[in-house]
């Protein structure tokens, strides 16, 4: 299971922890890091993730063991969609969207006033994404 520039295989959807220490999540073959295809549902443990840093580029895996696969569960795959295709994008460009909304009709701000609005709206997106991911491992109880 990888991803190269956003397309291969990843795993979402985990539920909370079960007693013996895994989790059921599904496979999903994404592209530009997006749910497409939900292949198969497994229950598994999730091990540490490792980052390593090459000069301007970085790399993370995260071990599993994979014990068995279950059957495909609609109401995740229906929330994955729900919170990948429309929650996420609206939480991730919503508020620069408002913003470049609000300000439109005004006179034009110039080149530090659109430079401060693009580096904003770059920290959000950022920002919120690590955040949730952050958020996400620590309520499903998935080790850092």
């Amino acid at each position: 299971m990888s991803t190269w520039n956003g397309i291969g295989t990843k795993y979402l959807g985990y539920s909370n922890r079960n007693r013996d220490g895994t989790h059921h999540a599904t496979e999903w073959a994404v592209l530009l890091d997006l749910p497409v295809i939900p292949l198969r549902r497994h229950r598994l443990t999730v091990g540490r993730t490792a980052h390593t840093t090459t000069g301007t580029t970085g790399r993370s895996v995260t071990g599993f063991v994979v014990h068995e696969e279950t059957p495909l569960a609609g109401r995740e795959i229906c929330r994955t969609y729900l919170v990948w295709w429309l929650l996420g994008p609206l939480v991730a460009v919503g508020p620069a969207a408002l913003l470049l909304w609000s300000v439109s009709g005004k006179q034009d701000g110039g080149f530090g006033f659109w430079a401060f609005v693009l580096g904003v709206s770059a920290a959000w997106v950022i920002g919120a994404s690590a955040a949730m991911t952050a958020y996400n491992r620590q309520r499903r109880g998935l080790p850092k």
